[in-house]
């Protein structure tokens, strides 16, 4: 089947100066200005569910179960769980940092003065990918794993041993491999080939219709910048290939709204450097612009958007119609009516805090930068699918 993906076959050293360009606007950890997030977060969900901007590498997956288990099997009562889960995570960036890890430790830096916990990242992940066996919060799942705790405990010294044959559920996946003896002592990220497999096998087995099982059989591309450049991407077909079609196009499309925000804000703060930095970067965008645009269907497009679970406003409709309309006769300047399309939405968004509105506070605090072009998340799954692949090879 030939890929959907081809419509970016360019000359090569205008295709090199134009992703370059773009690439700069790629980071999707910044503010949603513009409003998309509710489109971006379909498009992740859709090629690489679980996946969040905060993760940093795989074991994490394993670590957040291991401690949560330790945690209900120590904790004297239910009233100790919380806080002695947060002192095995501070417990934990110690490990790491014993181990030699450096890069991904979350906490590294803070060390205690920590407050956004690597359980609070990664909770929602562990469900995704069934290592959680229910959708509860941190704090109930402590609570029914340290009651399974208690329960087992009194089973095993009951002198009826038929009480109960079975052990209770701890709201985790009871196939979890075993943690190793001296986690808080020291450790890595370095995945065992059995932790290797068993992520994998989860990942592939819980989300079939993901990226997943096609990126364990290729491998990830370190040199891909997003997904859509991995060096494999032709061989992808069926409803796969369809969304990240779509995801593509969008993804270059509405990266022309970001450019334009950012140089009209370099134009309010009269800085001739980035103006022509900004006016340059629209000029590329173009090119890519018109591939992304032509032979796009529109109704495929908002029919899979129908699809998802997350609310997509009318109003971002609206703006999303209206600037593919743009992107399609974009000239070399961004026309008024581009202009007036931006600073309408971010009015729209923002109201009295909008910087395009006249807040010329907004404005002097600009920090050069805003938005990014949208990735759905695909650095963090070379990192974290790169981790198990790395794991099943060791």
């Amino acid at each position: 089947m030939v890929s959907h993906l081809a419509w970016l076959d360019h000359d090569e050293t205008q295709r090199r100066r134009v992703m370059r360009v773009v690439d700069q606007f790629r980071d999707e950890g910044t503010v949603d200005e513009l409003g998309l997030g509710s489109i971006r977060d379909t498009f992740a969900t859709l090629l690489l569910p679980g996946l969040s901007t905060l993760h940093t590498r795989a074991r994490y997956l394993l670590f957040i179960p291991w401690l949560a288990q330790a945690t209900a099997t120590e904790a004297r009562d239910a009233n100790a769980l919380v806080p002695l889960l947060r002192k095995k995570e501070y417990a934990l960036i110690d490990a790491l940092l014993e181990g030699g890890e450096s890069s991904g430790v979350i906490g590294g830096t803070a060390r205690r003065k920590l407050q956004r916990m690597p359980s609070g990242m990664f909770w929602s992940a562990t469900a995704h990918y069934g290592l959680r066996t229910d959708s509860r919060s941190i704090s109930a799942t402590l609570r029914q794993a340290h009651a399974a705790a208690r329960h087992d405990r009194r089973t095993e010294s009951s002198d009826d041993p038929g009480a109960r044959p079975d052990t209770a559920p701890t709201g985790f996946d009871p196939r979890l491999p075993q943690p190793p003896a001296n986690l808080l002592a020291e450790t890595t990220f370095a995945l065992s080939p059995t932790e290797a497999e068993y992520l994998r096998e989860r990942m592939y087995t819980m989300q079939p219709r993901s990226m997943f099982p096609w990126l364990f059989e290729h491998g990830v591309d370190d040199d891909a910048r997003f997904l859509w450049q991995h060096r494999d991407i032709a061989a992808l077909d069926g409803p796969l290939a369809d969304t990240l079609d779509h995801g593509h196009r969008f993804s270059v499309v509405m990266a022309g709204a970001v450019v334009l925000y950012n140089l009209m804000l370099a134009r309010a703060k009269d800085d001739d450097e980035l103006v022509d930095a900004y006016t340059a970067a629209w000029g590329d965008w173009r090119v890519e612009a018109t591939a992304a645009v032509d032979g796009w269907n529109g109704g495929a497009f908002w029919a899979l958007m129908g699809r998802s679970t997350r609310t997509i406003t009318p109003p971002t409709r609206s703006f999303v119609d209206a600037w593919i309309a743009e992107a399609a006769r974009a000239g070399a300047d961004p026309g008024s009516s581009a202009q007036d399309l931006v600073r309408g939405r971010e009015i729209q968004l923002k109201g009295t805090r909008a910087r395009l509105g006249g807040n010329v506070a907004g404005v002097n605090s600009w920090s050069r930068q805003s938005g990014g072009q949208l990735t759905y998340n695909w650095p963090v799954a070379v990192r974290i699918v790169g981790d198990v692949i790395a794991g099943l090879e060791n």
